[in-house]
């Protein structure tokens, strides 16, 4: 049976969000942004979920706890997100396959992460990105030779550059018929987020 992780990747600087609090800890209901994504990780069949702290990585890794997600700090985290990617890679290198997700997507719902799940099952691809009405966007999905390659890459969106280098045959894309989940990287894009996911009572 497939061992299938998660990868969700809060090391970042946030450095295109306003005032001091970084996008991985802005209140989001009664979590924070990471920790909604984080939850959502957690209600999907992923089997082991790991998220990848950095800057203010002690104040991440709380607002995550409570779940059965596992913290791994990235000393480098300044550096860039390839460096955090290959920490979660090497963490999640004895996993079949790999779900990498973003901690300032909370548009990202279990049920968007079991149909990679799905996909891993039935195709068991080298490696699955999502598509929304034809936009490549996360969640994406490697196998274990594919993750171990894909970090090999450099610079920033060196993610993204090795799929567009990939052959297009290993490359599955998997359709969701609705717009690419918010990718929170401004004040504007959090209060939108906010709108989305209120406080409850």
């Amino acid at each position: 049976m497939s061992i299938i992780g998660g990868m969700v990747l809060a090391a970042g600087l946030s450095e295109r969000m306003e005032g001091e609090i970084p996008k991985q800890l802005l209140p989001v209901g009664e979590l924070t942004l990471a920790g909604l994504a984080v939850r959502h990780a957690e209600a999907s069949r992923l089997d082991r979920i790991v998220v990848v702290t950095g800057h203010r990585s002690a104040e991440v890794a709380a607002g995550v706890a409570g779940g059965r997600a596992e913290t791994v700090e990235n000393p480098d985290f300044r550096q860039g997100n390839m460096t955090s990617f290959r920490v979660g890679a090497q963490i999640l290198a004895d996993c079949d396959a790999v779900v990498v997700l973003l901690a300032d997507m909370p548009g990202v719902t279990s049920d968007m992460i079991d149909r990679l799940v799905d996909e891993w099952e039935e195709a068991t691809p080298w490696a699955a990105v999502s598509s929304y009405h034809g936009q490549l966007a996360h969640p994406l999905l490697f196998s274990r030779d594919a993750l171990a390659a894909a970090a090999e890459a450099e610079g920033a969106k060196g993610v993204w550059r090795f799929l567009q280098k990939a052959d297009p045959d290993r490359l599955r894309r998997v359709p969701f018929d609705r717009a690419v989940p918010l990718d929170v990287n401004t004040a504007a894009d959090y209060e939108l987020a906010a709108g989305e996911f209120p406080a409850s009572g």
